[in-house]
C-alpha cells in the first residue's frame, strides 16, 4: 500500500484497520459491522439493531438503535442513518443528537417500505454535495433519493426516473451535479443534480446492483458490484470510465468470488480495492488489470472506508 494511508474495514468480526498491508482489529470483536466511516483519527461503525459506535482508544456506543449507515461530515459532524428511515446528526462527538424531523413530512414518506417484515424502510447511504457546505444526500431502501441543502433543516425528493430501491447514492466529487445510484433494478445516473435520472446498464450481466464507489479525482470513473438476485449473490465487479454509459466486467483471475456475496468496492490512495465475503482485501492499480490479495481478515468484509466516501454492500 502506497504511503501510510489507513483503510477501515467493517466485518462480521468487528472493525479492522489495514495500514501498509497489515490488518489490526480495533474494536467490536464478534459483532457484525455493516457500515463504517473514517475521518482523521475517528472511526464510526454502524450495527443493525444495536447502534452507532465510535472507535478510538476503545469502542464506545454513541447512539442506540437500528443503525444502518454512517458518515462524518466535512466539519467533523457525525451522521447516522437508521430504521425506520431518518437521519440523525451530532456536532459534539456523539454526546447529543439532532433528529431530522423534516424527513417525516416528505411527500412520499407514507409509501416507503421494505419487502421483509416489519416492512420498515432504512437509510443505506449518507453523503455530502461537493461545493455545498450544507448539502446532504441520502438513499432510502425503499423510498428513493432525498436531499437537503441547509444542513438537514429541510429536505426534498429527487426521484424522477430513478428506481426507488436505493442501495447507495453518491455525488461525483470531480463533476458537480453528477449523481450516481445503485438500486434493486440497476445503475442510474443524473447529470443535473438529481432533477432527472437515466438507467445505464450496457455491459452489465446481472441486474441487482448493490455497491459502488467513485474515483475521488477522475470524474466519471466508477467501480460497481452487482449480483444475480438479493442480497447480492454470485457477485461480479464492473468498471466504467464514463459515468456508467458503458461498463466492463472485471475478469482477472484474482477475482474469483464464486457464488458468494458481491464484494465491497472502494477507490483510495490512488488504487482500486475490493473487500470480499471470504475475508480477502484485494487491490489493483487499474481496475481492469491485475488484482492481488493484500491481506486476509478471516471474516466477511461488509464495508470499507478510506480517504473519501465510505462504501458498503449490506442492507
Amino acid at each position: 500500500m502506497g504511503g501510510t494511508m489507513q483503510l477501515v474495514l467493517g466485518t462480521n468480526d468487528g472493525v479492522w484497520t489495514v495500514r501498509d498491508g497489515a490488518p489490526e482489529r480495533v474494536g467490536l470483536a464478534g459483532k457484525r459491522v455493516t457500515h463504517v466511516a473514517s475521518g482523521g483519527e475517528v472511526i464510526l461503525a454502524a450495527l443493525p439493531h444495536d447502534g452507532l459506535y465510535m472507535c478510538a482508544a476503545e469502542a464506545r456506543r454513541v447512539w442506540t438503535g437500528d443503525a444502518r449507515s454512517c458518515a462524518i461530515g466535512p466539519s467533523g459532524a457525525f451522521y447516522v442513518g437508521v430504521e425506520p428511515a431518518v437521519v440523525h446528526r451530532s456536532d459534539d462527538g456523539g454526546d447529543t443528537w439532532r433528529r431530522f424531523d423534516a424527513i417525516d413530512d416528505l411527500p412520499t414518506r407514507s409509501e416507503w417500505t421494505f419487502p421483509p417484515p416489519p416492512h420498515e424502510p432504512h437509510v443505506l447511504s449518507i453523503d455530502f454535495l461537493p461545493g455545498e457546505p450544507e448539502g446532504l444526500l441520502a438513499g432510502i431502501e425503499v423510498g428513493g433519493v432525498i436531499v437537503s441543502r441547509d444542513g438537514g433543516t429541510s429536505w426534498g425528493e429527487l426521484n424522477s426516473g430513478v428506481y426507488v430501491d436505493i442501495h447507495s447514492v453518491r455525488p461525483d466529487p470531480s463533476q458537480p451535479g453528477h449523481l450516481y445510484a445503485v438500486t434493486g433494478a440497476g445503475f442510474y445516473a443524473s447529470e443535473n443534480g438529481g432533477t432527472t435520472w437515466e438507467r445505464r446498464m450496457e455491459g452489465v450481466g446481472n441486474w441487482y446492483t448493490i455497491g459502488m464507489h467513485i474515483h475521488p479525482r477522475h470524474g466519471g470513473e466508477i467501480l460497481m458490484v452487482a449480483g444475480d438476485s438479493p442480497p447480492g449473490v454470485n457477485g461480479r465487479a464492473y468498471f466504467s470510465k464514463d459515468g456508467g454509459r458503458g461498463w466492463e466486467e472485471l475478469q482477472d483471475e484474482g477475482l474469483l468470488f464464486g457464488n458468494g456475496h458481491a464484494p465491497v468496492p472502494l477507490f483510495a490512495n490512488g488504487d482500486a480495492w475490493l473487500g470480499s465475503n471470504n475475508g480477502q482485501l484485494l487491490r489493483a492499480a487499474d481496475p481492469r488489470g491485475r488484482w492481488s490479495v493484500v491481506c486476509e481478515i478471516g471474516a466477511a468484509i461488509n464495508a470499507l472506508a478510506g480517504d473519501g466516501s465510505p462504501s458498503s454492500v449490506m442492507h
